[in-house]
């Protein structure tokens, strides 16, 4: 019986060593990127119960009408999340530059919100044509107002309003 193992050999100490220290790593870096990916909904994130989906409208994420300095946007957004949406900020990024707007309207939970008329303007002149539109939700807490960028939703499919 000793004589099936006297003939082995083993890995020696130095290389066993090696092998565990990058076993170790390799398994200490997989864990560290799978707890970085864990979305555990922090209580204190005012921002963590908005969500917000866009409905398309023929086909398209939004869609602008007129040309010119009377150019306008349209779009409809879906709160799915679980609580109001207090406004938007719209991001609306033309070939030329950007277009910043601020919308003051209450989106409840659970509800559409459909923009179909020319409040949202826009200047192709100045903007160029548009390459794509970022919707910023905002939410009011105590009266505080919480900009939620991370929750952003971005329309990307714009084309002309069948209107």
């Amino acid at each position: 019986m000793s004589y099936l193992f006297s003939s082995k050999k083993g890995v020696s100490p130095l290389i066993a060593t090696i092998l565990l220290i990058a076993f170790a790593v390799a398994l200490g870096s997989v864990i560290m990127n799978w707890g970085l990916n864990l979305n555990l909904g922090k209580p204190s994130d005012k921002c963590g119960y908005v969500a917000l989906k866009i409905r398309n409208i023929d086909n398209f994420d939004a869609c602008f009408g007129s040309a010119g300095k009377e150019g306008y946007i349209n779009f409809i957004l879906d709160n799915v999340g679980t609580i109001d949406v207090d406004g938007l900020t719209i991001l609306i990024i033309g070939e030329k530059g950007t277009r910043l707007f601020e919308l003051q309207k209450t989106i409840k939970k659970g509800t559409l919100f459909d923009k179909k008329d020319k409040e949202v303007g826009y200047d192709f002149n100045m903007y160029g044509n548009i390459r794509q539109v970022q919707f910023i939700p905002k939410i009011i807490d105590n009266q505080e107002t919480y900009v939620c960028a991370k929750n952003l939703v971005e329309a990307n499919k714009i084309g002309i309003c069948s209107q």
